[in-house]
């Protein structure tokens, strides 16, 4: 049937205009400091809402499932609304936290898990059977339909500024001042991307034909890749594991070589059928390089867990773990997959991918709530190897917890303070003065009596003349300035 019959265009434009006007009201909000953006936690779960779920539903809808497509993903978009909630309150207090880096991690994992769940969601949505064939050729469509619409914005967007440009020559300022307003700007983007949806969609066969080009160039990347790989591992009891590690990063390259390759098998191994994509030589190669898999899981988990035995945990490493353990999850099941099955290993894989695509989704929504929190475990972490003894006050890393750990380094360092307070009261000082100065007002603002509000004396003011105040005051102001 014909795709351009089953859309709904007129709902589609629709949906697309009230989100743009959402963002815009949103947008208007952080502009002038009222609320929700004075408060993070409402501000980050509007904002997520108002993205998400009109997304989704303009990707899954059709005549005949309005009401199928609103059961299924509104639940969704409120749960990813609520991660983004407990992501928000990360940001308190606000007059001493600066944490958007945990929404910028929210932001990239909430669009994996949504790819992931929109892959599992979509068939129910249409009364179709979930198999591993059907979860990827929706996945393809859906990741090259969004950048598609994103590709459309950009030149639509390009083009009004080319003819802003080209009036604004013959001073017919118009357009171009039309074009620097929020409430102009943003529900016309929307609608663009909305269009460009029904019109992406409308050519899914298209869609369908730029998806096997990239898995026919994927196809000649996969031997290669295979190659180097099983040359590196055939290389390492020669040279062992130190110059690896000497690098810095050698399990993240592990990781990615191991990444590409299961990408690039499940891109050309796409159907559980008998009929090889290579030679019996290459496809023999590629065989061998897949069972081969696990030896990396090994190499890139003792590289992390030596890490974390000498430095402790910090956020980059708690994600190096779970990713670790994701491709160990994908290269211990493909291996159990190959020693059961042999050549008709496919069979099982299908398998492995179905469920471990719903536990890749589970994990990027884990890592958002409190059930996962990277910066509470690292900070714990951190804190743990002063009461070990692997490190002392002195060479402690305190401005690591200001700097990336953000609420969960804030209060972690609030209760630490209370046992150092008597036998290191300069360290009590430092954390005081690393909170201290994002109260309120810029440091142009600050005045004299606000800066001995801010500053911590030790041992104490009477030990600072007045003298020697105000000019360190008139030293900050200047160095500020």
């Amino acid at each position: 049937m014909d795709m351009d019959n089953q859309l709904p265009k007129p709902l589609i434009i629709i949906i697309s205009l009230i989100q743009g006007l959402l963002l815009t009201l949103l947008y208007r909000s952080v502009e002038s400091e009222i609320w929700p953006s004075t408060e993070p936690l409402w501000l980050i779960s509007f904002v997520t809402f108002t993205l998400s779920f009109p997304l989704f539903f303009l990707l899954s809808i059709t005549k005949n499932n309005i009401s199928a497509t609103f059961k299924y993903l509104l639940p969704y978009s409120i749960l990813l609304s609520l991660l983004g909630a407990y992501v928000g309150y990360q940001q308190e207090p606000v007059n001493y936290i600066t944490n958007w880096s945990v929404v910028a991690i929210f932001a990239f994992t909430a669009l994996i898990a949504s790819f992931k769940a929109l892959m599992y969601i979509q068939p129910y949505i249409n009364q179709q059977e979930i198999t591993y064939e059907s979860l990827f050729k929706i996945s393809w469509r859906n990741f090259i339909i969004f950048n598609e619409c994103w590709l459309f914005v950009l030149i639509f967007w390009g083009i009004l500024h080319l003819g802003a440009g080209l009036f604004s020559v013959i001073e017919i300022n118009f357009f171009k001042e039309l074009l620097n307003n929020n409430w102009f700007v943003i529900p016309t983007l929307n609608i663009a991307f909305g269009f460009a949806i029904i019109v992406f969609r409308n050519i899914a066969s298209t869609t369908d034909t730029i998806s096997t080009i990239l898995q026919t160039l994927i196809k000649f990347l996969l031997p290669v890749l295979t190659i180097v790989s099983l040359s590196f591992l055939a290389t390492l009891p020669f040279t062992g594991l130190v110059n690896l590690w000497k690098t810095g990063s050698g399990s993240l390259l592990v990781m990615w070589l191991q990444a590409l390759t299961l990408f690039f098998i499940n891109a050309v191994y796409q159907d559980s059928s008998h009929k090889q994509p290579y030679h019996i030589v290459l496809h023999r190669i590629i065989f061998v390089g897949v069972a081969m898999l696990p030896i990396y899981s090994a190499i890139s988990a003792y590289g992390l867990w030596l890490r974390i035995e000498q430095y402790g945990l910090t956020v980059d490493r708690c994600w190096a773990v779970l990713v670790c353990l994701l491709l160990t999850f994908f290269s211990f099941g493909y291996l159990t997959s190959i020693i059961k099955k042999r050549d008709h290993w496919l069979q099982n894989r299908n398998k492995v991918n179905l469920i471990m695509g719903l536990v890749v989704l589970i994990f990027m929504l884990l890592v958002n709530s409190p059930l996962l929190n990277f910066q509470y475990l690292s900070a714990s972490s951190q804190l743990a190897r002063i009461d070990r003894g692997d490190i002392n006050n002195d060479n402690f890393d305190y401005r690591y917890f200001e700097r990336s750990l953000g609420r969960q380094g804030y209060l972690q360092l609030q209760t630490f303070k209370k046992e150092i307070l008597t036998t290191h009261p300069e360290k009590v000082a430092l954390i005081d003065r690393m909170y201290s100065i994002k109260q309120g007002k810029s440091k142009e603002e600050i005045t004299l009596n606000d800066f001995e509000q801010r500053v911590v004396f030790w041992p104490s003011k009477a030990a600072f003349p007045n003298s020697l105040l105000e000019s360190i005051y008139k030293k900050f102001k200047n160095v500020s300035s």
